[in-house]
């Protein structure tokens, strides 16, 4: 096992929440709220969720207008339309945020998602996730996160499905799910 120096503690972290349970882009959002308790300077960038309003983009405009948050993509998958382009230019941005963003913690929501249906490549993500700045932590959720991503990642959190009213045909509900 690798010694670690004092700077490699110091480092930021990369943090994946997976798998196919809810509460993904929650857990994210939580640490979000712990680290703006500390003073820390906070971007959110959203893959595939589209301009439907949700709850955090609302909250965070309304309380923390400080924080770069943003919402790229067309929403869900089934819908019709260029996911691919989109989560292209979602990672364009990505990419940008991770070379110059200087603040404490990037959430890249729903990366995984954007990796498992092929709109991006790990092999064109992970050199970035590599490079950035020594001290970002950087948090990645949704399900499909790629072996290669979950190797790299320094916390991998797997949230499963044990239950969920989806299942019994109740509907996202505001508030709750978004």
């Amino acid at each position: 096992m690798k010694t670690l120096t004092a700077e490699d503690r110091e480092a930021g972290l990369l943090l994946n929440f997976t798998g196919d349970g809810k509460g993904k882009t929650s857990a994210a959002l939580g640490t979000v709220l712990r680290a703006l308790g500390w003073g820390w300077r906070v971007a959110v960038l959203q893959f595939l969720k589209g301009e439907r309003p949700t709850g955090e983009r609302e909250f965070f405009q309304r309380y923390f207008p400080e924080v770069l948050f943003e919402s790229r993509g067309l929403g869900r998958t089934i819908r019709p339309g260029d996911h691919e382009g989109e989560a292209r230019r979602a990672w364009t941005r990505a990419a940008e945020l991770l070379r110059d963003f200087d603040g404490d913690l990037l959430v890249l929501d729903e990366l995984n998602v954007a990796l498992g249906h092929g709109f991006l490549e790990p092999e064109e993500v992970l050199p970035a996730l590599r490079g950035r700045r020594k001290a970002l932590n950087v948090i990645i959720t949704g399900r499909y996160a790629p072996a290669e991503l979950l190797a790299q990642s320094d916390l991998v959190s797997e949230i499963g499905a044990v239950k969920h009213p989806y299942r019994q045909g109740v509907s996202a509900r505001k508030g709750l799910d978004y």
